[in-house]
């Protein structure tokens, strides 16, 4: 793909390798960077190209769709039916044909830029062969923390956001970075030889000095209304808030039966529940269904007022769900959650990063239902901020405990939804968008 010089004569490139709630703020930042003159494009998963290209950016290809993988290989689905750590051999099975997609589509991208941004998932392609373009800048742009600190422990592990102790939070860091990197070395190795690089090891700092001889810039787009900065990250590791969307509900014409359950029950508490593109992934159609209908027996038992959206469900006759039922109201399309939560009262949700953010920005008390990768960590956050009950794994939840849950984000409302509007003041002040292109300048004139 060719790219064009435009009057600022810089082109930056950035691999957005994930769910569409990954691609997310990295297509926000690339909006405005194309506002502000820069020729700017997006690796991204095929499935994800033309909603891209419809809002103005062009892009690269990059397969290893991991979503897909995990849902229609045999062995992907092995490991979303019974996940472990210590299933390296599955794990490797999965992942390292994944990896050298990535690899093949950054080294594609890379082509012609001035600039590539780092996320947390193109890290380790993105370093294996950013090397092969000696002229190319760098700056990592996170949306979770993924720089070591004895203040929390890795947020991919899946696990609570902090340990007693700070020396046990050094030590998991310390494994999960030995374990990235036994786990990828050999694959990354073989991919950089083929285009005449050395072998490397998978060390994010011992990379970043041999390729641009310092540090690499960093931001975290993650709120300190959830997780102060650490006082141990180096000058050039900074935590700035997240980057959320501004326009995306410009477009938006609700259906008139979704604008009559918010108008009838507007003066009550409405809770939305959203679980995010993973249910259909992780889930077979039975226990999908059985999920909801767990829904409806609570918001029934509970006599409270919910909006379900059933995107991500992959439940193809759903005429057991009740639509004659007033408190429910089922979401059978995509919605914009800017539109949608000023006009609620608390959500409860998988616990991404972007949609965690969102629903904060909004002041709303918020239950966790994680799955894996950083969820559990953020609804960890959640909770320890006391911005909503503890988290319930997904794969833990039954009937009981999503009631238990539920009620106790309505009986401690009031504290919750306090503690949320100082927090979503802090996410409105701290300008991540801002910060970020600050960033990419600074590293552009230097």
């Amino acid at each position: 793909m060719e790219h064009t010089n435009d009057e600022s004569g810089k082109r930056i490139f950035i691999p957005a390798i994930g769910s569409l709630g990954d691609v997310k703020p990295y297509l926000t930042l690339a909006k405005e960077l194309k506002k502000q003159g820069y020729v700017v494009w997006l690796g991204v998963h095929k499935r994800f190209e033309q909603q891209i290209r419809d809002n103005g950016i062009d892009t690269v290809e990059i397969g290893g769709d991991m979503e897909i993988a995990l849902s229609t290989t045999p062995e992907g689905i092995e490991l979303q039916r019974n996940p472990s750590v210590f299933k390296i051999g599955l794990v490797k099975r999965v992942f390292l044909p994944l990896v050298e997609e990535w690899f093949t589509g950054i080294l594609s991208g890379l082509k012609n830029a001035d600039l590539i941004i780092l996320s947390i998932t193109s890290i380790i392609a993105g370093l294996a062969c950013v090397e092969k373009y000696h002229n190319v800048k760098a700056v990592g742009i996170y949306t979770y923390p993924c720089r070591p600190s004895v203040e929390f422990a890795p947020p991919a592990l899946s696990g609570k956001s902090e340990s007693l102790f700070g020396w046990i939070n050094s030590l998991k860091w310390k494994l999960f970075e030995y374990g990235a990197s036994n786990m990828y070395t050999e694959r990354i190795n073989q991919l950089r030889g083929n285009i005449n690089l050395p072998p490397t090891k998978l060390y994010y700092d011992e990379m970043v000095r041999s390729i641009f001889k310092k540090p690499l810039p960093t931001v975290t787009i993650y709120s300190k209304g959830l997780l102060r900065q650490p006082s141990d990250w180096p000058g050039n590791e900074l935590m700035v808030g997240p980057v959320l969307s501004e326009d995306e509900n410009t477009d938006y014409h609700p259906s008139e039966e979704l604008r009559d359950f918010l108008n009838k029950w507007q003066s009550e508490k409405i809770i939305y529940i959203g679980i995010g593109s993973m249910m259909g992934i992780m889930f077979n159609n039975n226990e999908q269904l059985q999920f909801l209908l767990h829904i409806e027996n609570v918001i029934q038992a509970i006599k409270c007022k919910a909006i379900i959206s059933l995107a991500g469900f992959g439940i193809s006759n759903n005429d057991k769900l009740s639509d004659h039922n007033e408190n429910l109201f089922y979401l059978r399309e995509m919605i914009p959650h800017t539109w949608l939560f000023p006009k609620i009262s608390a959500v409860v949700h998988h616990g991404g990063a972007g949609t965690t953010h969102t629903g904060l920005r909004y002041a709303l008390p918020t239950l966790v239902l994680p799955f894996g990768a950083d969820q559990p960590f953020n609804g960890d956050r959640v909770f320890i901020n006391k911005l909503g009950p503890r988290p319930i794994p997904i794969r833990a939840m039954n009937a009981r405990s999503l009631k238990n849950g539920i009620e106790c984000l309505l009986n401690n409302y009031a504290e919750y939804r306090a503690n949320a509007e100082k927090v979503g003041q802090m996410i409105q002040n701290e300008n991540g968008l801002g910060c970020c292109l600050e960033l990419i300048k600074n590293e552009l004139n230097s």
